[in-house]
């Protein structure tokens, strides 16, 4: 039972939440771009893939950033 129970906390954590909410927009950005300047699908997944990796990563940065004590941010 305490296993669910953590499960449920890390489903509903601050860092799923931005993860969930960054992923939104990214599909909101790509729809758009998808609707008003049609370009080919594997032209549009390398752009989302950029897109995930450059907005993931900076969110990542800026958690762990936190974490680190000797951290200069």
């Amino acid at each position: 039972m305490k296993s669910i129970k953590n499960y449920i906390t890390t489903l509903f954590s601050g860092v799923m939440l931005g993860f969930v909410g960054i992923h939104t927009l990214e599909d909101i950005v790509l729809l758009s771009i998808g609707r008003f300047a049609p370009v080919h699908w594997l032209a549009m997944y390398a752009i989302g893939l950029l897109a995930s990796w450059l907005v993931m990563g900076a969110l990542l940065h800026r958690i762990l950033g936190k974490r680190d004590p000797h951290s200069h941010h």
